[in-house]
Order: structure tokens, then sequence, then C-alpha cells
């Protein structure tokens, strides 16, 4: 495959692609909320599951979305606390690549500990196509429990950022039956969030929710060139992780 620039990429989001996966709606207040306010802001109907005709043409090698770029070699440390504690999350994009519906995924691993729990380790795999668009096709834990992969028992690749979010956009992020079935929507394309790490401007928000755990809602903050930065679950729990560290970078 041809590896497209970011440049290329936003002038090419005009994909055949797109259309199977967002469901635009009326855009929605980006202020803080409390608890009702989240639950009303996310209580439109539920885009339907996707059925995307998967052509392996319209993908390319890098992964350069500037909400999720994924170079290989980068690693990103979160901080944060649980149910039982403190947590920790380490992310790392290795070199790995996995063929998924004739796709040539990027593997990404994952390291969680949860204090007071076993940690955990996950292999997500991802692709990125000629629009720009990140797409998720599946993941590995291991274990039968929490697995799926795009094109088996009815699990279909979805999105998990979109080349151009715009506010009020809903889109599947995952589509595994009564395994995942997770969406997310753009809230704000213009927060401004302070960690650890310093101050960060335009700031991407978004709200994910899941069909199979409705009570729960998580906001993600996404900063230009440096991907995730904050997760934060508003409803149905108080877990939270912040960007610590990245390694790997220039």
């Amino acid at each position: 495959m041809t590896t497209t620039t970011r440049r290329g990429a936003r002038a090419l989001r005009a994909t055949p692609l797109l259309p199977l996966l967002a469901l635009l709606l009326t855009a929605c207040s980006s202020s803080p909320a409390d608890a009702d306010r989240v639950a009303e802001e996310t209580s439109a109907s539920p885009s339907p599951a996707p059925s995307p005709s998967i052509d392996p043409a319209n993908f390319v090698d890098e992964i350069d979305n500037p909400y999720l770029p994924l170079a290989p070699g980068t690693g990103h440390h979160f901080d944060g606390i649980c149910t039982h504690g403190k947590q920790t999350m380490v992310t790392e994009v290795t070199q790995d690549r996995e063929n998924i519906l004739g796709v040539s995924t990027l593997v990404v691993r994952e390291r969680q500990h949860c204090q007071g729990e076993q940690p955990t380790e996950l292999r997500h795999f991802y692709a990125q196509d000629e629009g720009g668009n990140v797409w998720y096709f599946g993941r590995d834990t291991g274990t039968a429990h929490g697995s799926w992969r795009a094109g088996m028992d009815g699990a279909q690749p979805g999105v998990v950022m979109l080349a151009e979010p715009m506010e009020g956009e809903i889109y599947q992020q995952q589509f595994a039956p009564d395994v995942a079935e997770n969406e997310a929507k753009v809230i704000s394309l213009n927060e401004d969030l302070a960690i650890s790490l310093g101050r960060f401007s335009e700031v991407l928000k978004i709200r994910e929710t899941s069909r199979l755990d409705p009570e729960v809602i998580t906001e993600k903050y996404y900063g230009k060139e440096l991907g995730l930065i904050r997760s934060q679950r508003v409803q149905g729990g108080d877990d939270n992780l912040e960007l610590a560290d990245i390694t790997g970078v220039d």
C-alpha cells in the first residue's frame, strides 16, 4: 500500500466509506454539565450498526490523523484513579501488523493496572483510510472474554477517530454483538484543558457510550499531534486518566 501524507488525507476525506458510519445530529453545548444534563445530551437515538464494505485499497500504511497519531515506537503513560484507588495505563505503538479483512492493521499494546485488581494487557488493531479516518478493527484481551475481530461472529470495524470531526456528529466506534457496541459523539473542538503536562487549547472533546452499559458515560479529550490527553467517566463512576508522559518522540 502507498502511504498518504496528512495533507493528502485531509483532501481525500470524501471517501465512500463515510456515509456508512456517521449520523449527523444537532450540535450540543460544550459547557460542563451535571449528570442529568449529560444524560439528556446523550439521549439521541443511536445510529444503526455499521455495515461497511471494506476495500483494502482504501487504506494507507501511516496513521497520522492529528487527533490520533500512531507512530511506531511511541509510548504514552497515563495516571489516574479507579474504583479501588490509583490506576495507570501505558500504551505502546508497535511495529507489528495484523491482517484483518485484507487490511494491514497496526498493533497498539495497552497495559492497565487499577489498584486492587489484576493488571490487564490488550492488543488493539487500527488502520487509517485515505480520507484520514482511523478505523478500529478489534482487540485481543488474551482470552475469549472481551476479544473481538472485525469479520468474525458478526463484528464490524468502526471508526475511533474522524478525519474532520464536526460538533454533534455521532459515529460507531465498535460493533461486536454482545461484546462491544460503542458510539461516540463529538461535543466540542475548542476545549481548553490543563493537565500536569501543561495547558492545551483547541482540544477535541468526545462523549462515549455503549448500548451494552448505558449507565456509563465517558468523556475523552484529544490534543492535536498528541492524541488522548484525558479520559473522565462522568456517569457510572469517577474513573479518570490523564496523560503524564510521552516517549519515543523527537
